[in-house]
């Protein structure tokens, strides 16, 4: 069984009241009850204790953590669950078969709720609930980048960047951000969740890309890895100019800044309430731009969701006219395609560039291309 990010806190099964205190909820106190009737796996334990932690917290969150919540909008619930843990396998932040996984430890959970008189049915075994999950059986992993796709959706970005600027100068941001968004993905072999922010995910590292962890001599970043740890990432020269370009027109106030922001306006008004109080704000807002208000404040917006950044990846491919087998190209897929390239020319080159803890997971990945050069391998042979 897979294990779950380790981001649990020993408080999110609890609620805060009024005056302060800490109550727990009845959800909370029915996975209580639920980890200590669970036999003596602790593997399995450990697991159910961390995804029904995550689950718990997600209800609260939204005032939902009661079992009446769940009579009346069970399976709606379920399926927005569903819809966030197939967004973070869309983000590359787990796998289609740990989102199964988590899905099925809530739903037993469920079930025992249901044997513990807590509820009439387990909301989680229709199939409308479940409908959005990924399927254990499609291969999530497989589309990515080819050199055409990449260099295609490189110089429309390019050619775009180039048009605005002439044309508008330093206002030309959506199309300065939208090239170095292509090429730090294009070139860089990061996962879209260690660059955008991933929404539900509060962890440091899933906040978004900030420039206090981009290093212009050394040309690396510092992204929240999937093995939950700080890693650096190279940033190629073909990425370079985009990036920095991006960093004169964006002129970020301060390092804090990420590295691509979100361009939703509500998100950016509330950072500002946020920051200076509902009634301090909106007198600052009155009359006023709201990115002026976060420059002149300090405040850092939000980053582009990993959503987000889907969707204008979509816009640009789309404009380009590129996609991949009648489908828009994901993030994801950039680095996937740049690991094909490179696994083909230098193994350990790979490896290092997707930042895998050993060679063998990188040759897993890559499985297709090692039994292709065996079959190459084998005709010779037999040829001879």
């Amino acid at each position: 069984m897979s294990t779950p990010d380790s981001d649990r806190d020993s408080g999110e099964f609890e609620s805060e009241e009024s005056d302060g205190t800490r109550a727990q909820s009845e959800v909370a106190a029915a996975i209580a009850r639920y980890l200590r009737s669970n036999g003596d796996s602790s593997q399995y334990r450990s697991t159910a204790e961390s995804v029904l932690s995550k689950f718990e917290t997600w209800l609260r969150r939204r005032g939902k953590d009661t079992f009446d919540a769940f009579e009346d909008e069970g399976e709606q619930l379920l399926r927005r669950y569903s819809d966030r843990l197939a967004q973070r396998v869309e983000a590359d932040g787990i796998s289609a078969s740990s989102a199964q996984t988590y899905y099925n430890v809530i739903s037993g959970f469920l079930g025992f709720c249901v044997r513990d008189g807590a509820l009439t049915r387990n909301p989680a075994l229709a199939d409308r609930a479940r409908e959005p999950l990924p399927r254990d059986d499609e291969d999530h992993s497989q589309q990515f980048w080819t050199r055409e796709v990449r260099r295609k959706l490189v110089q429309h970005t390019n050619d775009t960047a180039y048009e605005a600027i002439e044309s508008d100068g330093m206002d030309a941001r959506q199309e300065v951000r939208d090239r170095a968004l292509v090429h730090v993905l294009a070139y860089t072999g990061v996962r879209g969740a260690e660059v955008f922010r991933v929404s539900g995910d509060n962890r440091e590292g899933r906040q978004g890309l900030t420039w206090a962890r981009v290093d212009t001599d050394a040309w690396t970043f510092r992204v929240w890895g999937k093995a939950q740890e700080w890693e650096d990432v190279s940033v190629p020269k073909q990425a370079r100019e985009a990036l920095r370009r991006w960093r004169t027109v964006l002129d970020p106030p301060s390092a804090e800044w990420p590295v691509f922001p979100t361009a939703h306006a509500p998100s950016k008004y509330a950072a500002v309430r946020d920051a200076l109080g509902t009634d301090d704000a909106n007198a600052r807002l009155d009359g006023a731009e709201v990115d002026d208000v976060l420059r002149d404040e300090d405040v850092a917006p939000p980053a582009i969701t990993t959503e987000g950044a889907r969707r204008v990846l979509e816009r640009i491919a789309d404009t380009a006219g590129v996609d991949i087998d009648g489908k828009p190209p994901l993030p994801h897929g950039a680095r996937r395609g740049l690991g094909d390239e490179l696994f083909r020319t230098d193994r350990g080159l790979a490896q290092d560039v997707l930042r895998h803890k050993s060679l063998s997971t990188t040759k897993e990945a890559y499985s297709h291309i090692d039994a292709s050069e065996r079959g190459e391998a084998v005709s010779d042979v037999l040829d001879e």
